[in-house]
């Protein structure tokens, strides 16, 4: 049978073949045997893809192998400088691969679509490879790929958007858990209140103040009214995690005293003006909630995920850092608005301020205010809850940001600072959450 694919060509014995699809198919079948002994031989293969030369031996070696080998081959192949910049040969190949291979696995595709240093156009072939591949165990990554604000552009963003549908996944209903947040990088800048350099990490912001609708899903989960998670946050254990963090000192000594003061989580949480025509508006900021309910908000985000620290309140370093980013002639000065400065002194078409509305208006009504990262709002509409503390020594007050609806254009500045109690419910107070990766 082998004298069907070979050749005599010398008295010597020397062989070659009739046809080299068969001598790729036999590169493929050793493949295969030396991978099982070591995955180093699979560097060999990342090397070579997409030249003639090793294109039909990948394909033969992948159609033999199990997932787990397939996992591993994506893995090194997104973590070669080639998947920078795939070229359109390159992208078929990928594709003939995905088809052809009989058993898949989606795990080291996820893991690099959140890696915050991909290129857009590495985003791009990971988005096309998982719409492939078809497997619904990639929309929890697809998921906190949103979350975390990771599409390098707005390509990308509505790419992702179309293979999470394209794999099964549901329209829900906003909820904190699908809420846009923006990586802020980190630097160091000149805080207005120490008038020193201070050094900020990467930080993901929330692109909006929590709004009504948000805020109403948290309170509907104290009432078991909110199947749509299915995650085991309870009253009950919410109510566990605070009494416990009432203890530390960070959130002060009348914590425990507030919570006592409702009959339950859900009355003790909700919104002062939740009934109020001027301030209820489903995309309005929620307004009337103190800083304990801002902190549980956070709590119960966390704990949705698993992870009791990984949603809070911005310290007030953070959100100045965050509202203005590096400005200046020093370059480490912020800049005294959150727009671009060449937009100038504050406007009706800039932010909600100076009590030109009277109310609350829709997060993202003004998109020409937004940071150039994209944070909306930083600016009017409503003062923000920090996690700092006015005055260190007396804890009496949390610091706000950002300025309201009734502020003057001065209160609105990137380093103005305002302060309330912790236990203040004013229809000119949100917050928004921060998420530390």
């Amino acid at each position: 049978m082998w004298r069907l694919f070979l050749w005599q060509i010398d008295q010597l014995r020397a062989y070659m073949f009739r046809h080299k699809s068969f001598r790729e198919y036999l590169a493929g079948v050793e493949l295969v045997r030396k991978v099982k002994r070591t995955s180093g031989h699979l560097d060999s293969l990342i090397l070579g893809f997409g030249d003639d030369w090793w294109e039909e031996p990948i394909k033969f070696f992948l159609a033999q192998e199990d997932e787990e080998t397939f996992d591993l081959f994506m893995e090194k192949l997104f973590d070669s400088p080639l998947s920078s910049a795939f070229t359109l040969k390159q992208q078929l190949l990928l594709q003939t691969i995905i088809e052809e291979a009989p058993e898949k696995k989606v795990d080291a595709l996820c893991r690099k679509l959140l890696d915050p240093s991909n290129t857009s156009e590495r985003q791009r072939v990971i988005l096309d490879c998982l719409k492939a591949i078809g497997k619904p165990e990639a929309l929890e990554a697809l998921q906190q790929f949103k979350v975390k604000g990771l599409a390098r552009n707005k390509d990308i963003t509505d790419r992702s958007i179309e293979v999470f549908f394209a794999l099964g996944g549901q329209k829900s209903e906003s909820s904190e858990v699908n809420a846009d947040y923006i990586l802020i990088p980190g630097g160091s800048y000149i805080c207005s209140v120490s008038n020193t350099e201070v050094q900020v990490g990467n930080l993901y912001v929330a692109k909006y103040p929590v709004t009504n609708k948000r805020y109403r899903s948290f309170i509907a989960s104290l009432q078991h009214e909110n199947p749509e998670h299915g995650s085991p946050v309870t009253p009950a254990s919410l109510s566990s995690e605070l009494n416990t963090l009432a203890e530390h000192e960070s959130w002060g000594k009348e914590f425990h005293d507030y919570l006592k003061e409702g009959n339950d989580l859900a009355s003790l949480f909700r919104s002062k003006y939740d009934e109020d025509r001027k301030f209820d508006g489903d995309d309005q900021p929620v307004v009337g909630i103190t800083w304990y309910a801002a902190r549980a908000y956070c709590l119960w985000l966390s704990m949705l995920e698993g992870e009791t620290c990984r949603y809070r309140l911005p310290n007030e370093v953070e959100w100045e850092w965050a509202a203005g980013g590096r400005q200046g002639t020093t370059g480490k000065e912020v800049r005294k608005y959150p727009w671009p400065d060449e937009k100038g002194e504050p406007t009706s078409k800039l932010l909600n301020y100076d009590g030109n509305v009277g109310a609350t208006t829709p997060v993202g009504s003004y998109p020409e205010g937004a940071t150039p990262e994209g944070l909306y709002d930083m600016a009017g509409n409503v003062w923000e809850w920090t996690d700092s503390w006015w005055n260190e020594k007396t804890r009496l007050y949390r610091v706000l940001r950002g300025g309201s609806w009734d502020s003057h254009a001065e209160g609105c500045r990137s380093a103005c600072r305002s302060n309330g109690t912790p236990g203040n419910r004013g229809n000119f107070v949100g917050f928004r959450p921060v998420f530390v990766p």
